[in-house]
């Protein structure tokens, strides 16, 4: 490396790195290579599955991976690899610039569905602001505005001519939208609403593309008409002119820095006596009058599951996204593992080069990744499932098709909790099993992390989503105990209305060996029994709350931990039953063997890391620890291949330490050259505040003396 003599009279003090240039091909170490170049080759060879018939199953069909990646093609071609050493500014507006140029060439022509929509979110190349406008403001326009309105709105919308933020939350309420403060009160006169966020905690705080790109927002506020509520209506209010000013009587801002999301301008927006006309309150299923009267639209009751269909739209798409970025994950995190070595095979060596064992046959790393590769398909598979689910649940009017969409809604709630939160930890622990390169923004799975962190807080925090679902489940065994028919999702439930019920005699059948414990449906018996009696203790404390005199909700804050357990319980069931549903569907006998060790892994896993107590005895615990050591050999030979499934192009890992071809050193180095810090030298600063402080004679002297 030679650094140019710097003449700080000069503005132009670069500094000059050589240019890599590898050994072709790379598989013997040497000064510009790292040898690794024959490594994943290696791997893939070890395979017992066809890595695409195995994509076409995560994506639901060899038409679906077609469609999947003309999806993804308008981003082929391009490098998003500087972003890391972008400031936000930079990133915001090198977001818009890929967005926009990857996007014009179907705007306004090309609707995408939920499905598709989560596609382009997880195989987004710098995610930011304007994903808010498609996936917030837009959809929220096509569900609630009426015929007039999406004559007038829709259009723009899809074709970017106006850009919109969702402006729900507030700075003093999130998840309790009914207790929002923004208050919109009616001026019969000009037939005008007047808009205002009459208190500091009532600003509207973190919608995205709020602080600097919106020109629209939707605003959430309590109708107010003669000083009688009508509840919480959206309101379409421009926010910016012609010159993207604020409007008069609209303060708004960016909220700065945050942990990450660089590229989106979470905001602020104040109002202040700010006027839209009567017809920008969204009215498909309800419209104030010229004189100022509420009325409801015979469009507004006609179909009571619009409004599950709606939040399930959003979550199952929140869901698929979980499981999208932990594949990304535990793609870079697997593919370096198998790279990097790390401790001598044979300890006892006295040689500093004798062979050193590669990081992913370490038992423990092999434990951490694979349970989150186990954990990613999952989350796909359930993903798949709400969407097919969510599709045939919206047809048909009868009392039990409306209880079957509530009930996937509130499942939905539950698994948006639980799995956000999944795949933020297990993100944060494959960053962690990439050891210190893992903690380079260019490892591609650092900023992975922070950047998907907020989706844990998204509608509030997701221990207010998991309650939500505990609520429901409380109902629902009410419901059961009188001999309400359940769902399959509550299948757990089907007995407890005998009067001879006894919950004990639900236990699983005792296994034989620890190969019990491969078989995924013998795992499944475990979870279904664990579920119910984790439901039944909750329901007790409840209950007895109730006829100590408390009221419903008082009785439910105080079995609130007990009922995240008993939740967490009906996600894992719910998540490992439609795994197995899944595999049962797969043709290709070769990969429904691999999958069925695969799911055995994440039931042997969970098992092991959550709490079963009086569930399963010692004496069995011990054979799940040796199912799983077996299950984890057993998946070793096709980990690559596993991950090479997920069909994650490099241009979207973006990753020194994850490419598909394994020259991790190469990669690592050349990122490192591209440094802002590396572009200068001496650095911003020495002359003035080191230089007078160091013993210039003595550095002349070269080391010598």
């Amino acid at each position: 490396m030679s650094v140019t003599n710097t003449d700080w009279s000069t503005p132009n003090n670069t500094i000059s790195l050589s240019p890599l240039q590898p050994t072709l091909p790379s598989e013997i170490e040497s000064r510009n290579s790292g040898g690794t170049a024959h490594i994943l080759p290696n791997e893939r060879k070890k395979a017992t599955i066809n890595v695409e018939t195995l994509t076409n199953v995560l994506d639901g069909g060899p038409e679906k991976t077609k469609k999947r990646r003309f999806i993804l093609s308008p981003s082929e071609g391009t490098d998003q690899s500087g972003k890391y050493y972008m400031t936000p500014q930079e990133r915001f507006k090198s977001h818009i610039e890929h967005f926009t140029s990857a996007h014009d060439e179907y705007l306004g022509k090309y609707i995408p569905t939920v499905e598709e929509v989560s596609w382009m979110s997880c195989n987004t190349m710098n995610g930011g602001t304007l994903s808010n406008h498609f996936g917030l403001f837009l959809p929220t326009v096509m569900a609630q505005a009426s015929e007039e309105q999406l004559s007038k709105w829709l259009s723009p919308t899809y074709a970017l001519q106006i850009i919109g933020a969702y402006a729900q939350t507030e700075l003093g309420h999130g998840s309790n939208v009914r207790g929002i403060r923004t208050v919109a009160h009616y001026d019969q006169k000009t037939q005008e609403f007047v808009l205002n966020t009459p208190t500091l905690p009532s600003i509207k705080w973190w919608p995205g593309a709020l602080g600097k790109i919106a020109t629209h927002a939707m605003v959430y506020a309590q109708l107010i008409l003669d000083g009688k509520e009508h509840g919480v209506q959206a309101f379409l209010i421009q926010i910016r002119d012609e010159n993207h000013r604020p409007l008069p009587g609209i303060e708004v801002g960016d909220l700065g820095p945050k942990l990450g999301d660089h590229a989106n301008d979470t905001g602020f927006l104040r109002l202040d006596n700010f006027r839209i006309p009567r017809e920008n309150m969204l009215d498909k299923n309800q419209q104030v009058t010229p004189e100022g009267k509420f009325v409801t639209r015979s469009s507004g009751t006609k179909n009571p599951k619009a409004h599950y269909a709606t939040m399930m739209l959003a979550r199952t798409s929140i869901i698929m996204m979980a499981g999208g970025y932990l594949a990304r994950a535990v793609t870079i995190a697997i593919r370096y593992s198998c790279v990097r070595r790390q401790g001598f095979i044979d300890t006892s060596t006295t040689h500093y080069l004798s062979p050193e064992r590669q990081i992913i046959d370490h038992q423990v790393q092999q434990y951490r990744l694979f349970k989150q590769l186990a954990i990613a398909y999952a989350f796909k598979f359930s993903g798949l499932w709400m969407s097919k689910r969510q599709q045939s649940a919206r047809i048909g009017d009868s009392k039990e098709a409306l209880q079957d969409l509530k009930e996937i809604a509130a499942t939905a709630a539950g698994l948006k909790g639980l799995c956000t939160y999944m795949a933020w930890e297990g993100i944060e622990d494959c960053r962690k099993c990439c050891g210190g390169n893992g903690y380079l923004m260019a490892s591609g799975i650092a900023p992975l992390a922070q950047d998907y962190v907020w989706q844990t807080t998204a509608e509030g925090d997701y221990i207010l989503m998991i309650l939500q679902l505990g609520r429901f489940l409380i109902g629902i065994y009410e419901d059961a105990v009188k001999g309400v028919p359940v769902s399959e999702q509550c299948d757990y439930l089907s007995s407890v209305s005998n009067p001879n019920f006894n919950a004990l005699l639900c236990a699983p059948v005792k296994p034989i060996s620890y190969k019990d414990f491969l078989n995924p449906n013998y795992l499944l018996s475990y979870y279904k029994y664990r579920v119910l009696m984790e439901l039944m203790d909750t329901v007790s404390v409840y209950k007895k709350k109730l006829a100590e005199g408390c009221t419903r909700d008082s009785a439910f804050n105080a079995c609130a931990v007990g009922t995240i357990s008993a939740v967490r319980a009906h996600c894992f069931y719910f998540i490992l039953r439609n795994f197995i549903t899944s595999i049962n569907e797969v043709k290709d006998q070769d990969i429904k063997l691999v999958l069925n060790d695969l799911c055995s892994l994440f039931g042997t896993c969970l098992l092991l890391d959550d709490n079963w107590t009086g569930c399963i005895s010692r004496e069995q615990f011990v054979w799940v620890k040796q199912a799983n050591s077996e299950l984890l050999s057993a998946i070793r030979p096709n980990a690559v291949t596993l991950v090479d499934a997920f069909d994650i192009p490099d241009r979207v890992l973006c990753s020194a330490i994850g490419n598909f071809d394994g020259n991790v050193y190469e990669a690592l180095f050349e990122s490192a050259k591209k440094g802002t810090q590396n572009q200068v030298d001496p650095y911003i600063g020495y002359k003035e505040i080191i230089q007078p402080k160091l013993d210039v004679e003595f550095l002349k002297n070269r080391s010598k003396l």
